[in-house]
């Protein structure tokens, strides 16, 4: 499946991310992230999305949670974890990981603008956080490569969800192909986050 079209690279802008800090988080020991990883939520809503990872009682959470332009235009975001603290998703790999949790619908087809502007969020924080944008395979992610990855590309050390977000590879070719535009395209603003 592909989107057959979708907004211009660089119209889309990143949303505001207010911090909503979630107490799932423990410290990176020194660790530099070097691989956003791109996560689908699996069912709910971004309200419940937000409240599960900061639930003691889930043990997990998530750096970003983006819910996606079919409810809100703007596309609503929200950070729950410091990008200097480690977020708990991908089990081996978090020492390493930013994460970004996104609405289910974007990876079924149903939201272009936010397909869109998740992968300008994946730009923006390649650009922030690690300064390079590449498209990772799972033999580089295990290299310790920096760049972006699918959760599923971190197998049995990501704790081995090998359809998030998506097993469509023509999809995620088409997101890959889009975030890279992104990060090419520049015009980032100079913060983003805490």
């Amino acid at each position: 499946m592909r989107y057959p079209s979708l907004p211009p690279v660089g119209a889309v802008a990143a949303p505001e991310l207010p911090f909503r800090p979630s107490p799932n988080l423990s410290s990176r020991h020194g660790s530099a992230a070097r691989i956003v990883f791109v996560h689908v939520w699996g069912g709910g809503s971004f309200q419940s999305v937000c409240n599960w990872l900061s639930d003691p009682r889930s043990q997990a959470s998530a750096h970003v949670v983006y819910g996606g332009t079919l409810n809100d235009p703007e596309g609503e975001a929200a950070q729950l974890v410091k990008w200097e603290d480690k977020a708990w998703t991908q089990c081996a790999l978090n020492p390493v990981g930013l994460s970004v949790e996104s609405a289910d619908a974007i990876w079924q087809g149903h939201d272009a603008h936010g397909f869109a502007q998740l992968a300008r969020i994946v730009a923006l924080l390649c650009h922030l956080q690690l300064q390079v944008c590449r498209e990772l395979t799972p033999a580089a992610v295990l290299a310790g490569s920096q760049g972006f990855a699918r959760h599923a590309d971190a197998g049995a050390l990501g704790c081995g969800h090998l359809s998030c977000p998506t097993a469509d590879a023509e999809l995620w070719q088409q997101f890959a192909s889009r975030v890279i535009e992104e990060y090419r395209h520049g015009g980032f603003r100079s913060s983003w986050g805490t």
